[in-house]
C-alpha cells in the first residue's frame, strides 16, 4: 500500500534517522524497514554521472531507512565519463526518448515510482512525464532545476574540460544549428531580449513548457496527473541565472523576475499549474546554499521524508508551502534593503563628488 503512515512506521523512521545522523555519511543497514516503499528513480545533474560517489551516498541513505527500497539512476552510456559528457553534448529530445525506453524496460518501475531530478535532470523528468509518463511517475521532486530557463549559460561547478568546451562552444551562438542542437545547456537557454528566437529556434525548452501557439494536451494531462510537484531552489544559488527558474521564474529584458503566479504560463494554464496549484499539489521549497549544495541530512529530511517515504500529511505539506513561501519573501525583501542600501551610498558619494568639484570651481573661478 502507498503511502506508508501507521505509528510503527513512524516509529521506525525516527530510529533510523537517529542511527544515521550519528554516522553522518556512513548508514548502517537495518534488520526492520519501511514497508512497500514505492520505487524511486533519479536523474543526475550537469557535470555529474549516474553512479558518482555523490548519488551513490544518496542511495545509501535511502536504503539504511528501507533496504528493500528500489533505486534507478538514469544514464544516458554505459561509462561513467560518457553518461557526465552527456550532461553537456547531445539532443536533449533524443536523450528523453532514450529515457522512456530506459524506464519502460524495467520491471520493477511498472506500477509507478516517485523521481528526483537533481538541476537540469529536473526538468528533463518533467519532459518524460509529459510526454512518456509511462510507467507513470507519482511524486517529482526537482532540486536546483531550470524550469523556465536560464538567462546565462550556466558556470561550471567543476571547472573540468567538458564545461568548458560546452560554454565556449554555446556563447558562440546558442541558437545557431550546431550549438542548439548538441550543447544539452543551450536548449533550456532562454533570451530574455529576444523571445521571438527563442520561441521559433530553441528545440527543447518552448515545447515541453507549452508556450508554442499549439498547446499540447497531453502534457497538461500528464503533468496534472502526477500527486505532487515540488521544486527546491537554492537562495544563494550563482551557478543558474536567475536562482527563481526552479519555481518556473525567469528574468524579462530589464532584469526583473518574473514570478510563476505573474505569467500567462499560470494565468492561462498552459501546463495546467494553475490547476496542480489550487489542488495543492505544487510545493515551493528552498535550500538555503550555494547551487547543489545540501547535506544528507536535508535530503532526508527535506525530500526523502515527505516525497519518497510519503510520511508527511496534507496539512503538513501545506504549512511546508506557506512557511517557505514566508521564508522567500523575507529574504527577498532583506536583498532588496541591502541593494537600495548600496545604491544610497553610491548616490551619496557621487553627490559629495560633485559638491567637492562645485567647491573646487568656485574656489579656482
Amino acid at each position: 500500500m502507498y503511502p506508508l503512515h501507521s505509528h510503527s512506521a513512524l516509529l521506525l523512521l525516527a530510529c533510523a534517522i537517529a542511527v544515521a545522523a550519528s554516522t553522518r555519511t556512513v548508514f548502517t543497514p537495518h534488520t526492520s524497514s519501511l514497508d512497500t516503499v514505492r520505487p524511486v528513480v533519479f536523474y543526475h545533474g550537469m557535470g555529474d554521472s549516474a553512479h558518482s560517489k555523490g548519488m551513490e551516498e544518496l542511495f545509501d541513505s535511502l536504503r539504511a531507512f528501507a533496504p528493500e527500497i528500489f533505486i534507478h539512476s538514469v544514464s544516458l552510456a554505459e561509462s561513467e565519463a560518457e553518461d557526465q559528457r552527456a550532461g553537456f553534448f547531445g539532443n536533449v529530445n533524443h536523450q528523453i526518448e532514450t529515457v522512456c525506453e530506459q524506464l519502460k524496460g524495467i520491471p520493477e518501475l511498472s506500477k509507478g515510482f516517485n523521481a528526483v531530478g537533481f538541476s537540469q535532470g529536473g526538468q528533463f523528468l518533467r519532459a518524460y512525464i509529459q510526454r512518456c509518463n509511462d510507467p507513470p511517475v507519482h511524486n517529482l521532486v526537482t532540486v536546483g532545476s531550470q524550469h523556465g530557463g536560464v538567462s546565462d549559460i550556466p558556470g561550471c561547478v567543476q571547472a573540468d574540460a567538458s564545461c568548458r568546451l560546452m560554454r565556449t562552444i554555446a556563447r558562440s551562438g546558442v541558437y545557431s544549428g550546431y550549438v542548439r542542437d548538441h550543447i544539452v545547456q543551450a536548449q533550456y537557454y532562454k533570451d530574455p531580449k529576444n523571445l521571438a528566437t527563442y520561441l521559433s529556434r530553441n528545440i527543447f525548452l518552448p515545447d515541453i513548457n507549452n508556450e508554442l501557439a499549439l498547446k499540447n494536451t497531453t502534457y497538461v494531462r500528464h503533468l496534472t496527473s502526477i500527486n505532487k510537484l515540488a521544486m527546491f531552489m537554492f537562495m544563494e544559488d550563482i551557478t543558474v541565472k536567475p536562482k527563481e527558474t526552479a519555481w518556473f521564474g525567469f528574468q524579462d529584458e530589464n532584469g526583473d523576475i518574473i514570478e510563476l503566479e505573474e505569467q500567462d504560463q499560470y494565468k492561462e494554464n498552459w501546463l495546467g499549474l494553475k490547476t496542480m496549484d489550487r489542488a495543492g499539489k505544487l510545493s515551493f521549497e528552498l535550500f538555503q546554499g550555494e547551487h547543489m549544495r545540501f547535506s544528507v541530512d536535508e535530503f532526508i529530511d527535506n525530500i526523502a521524508i515527505p516525497y519518497i517515504f510519503e510520511l508527511e500529511t496534507v496539512e503538513e505539506g501545506k504549512k511546508r508551502k506557506q512557511k517557505n513561501m514566508e521564508r522567500y519573501r523575507q529574504i527577498q525583501k532583506e536583498q532588496q534593503q541591502r541593494q537600495q542600501s548600496g545604491m544610497n551610498d553610491q548616490t551619496n558619494i557621487l553627490n559629495r563628488f560633485n559638491d567637492l568639484d562645485q567647491t573646487l570651481q568656485t574656489t579656482l573661478g
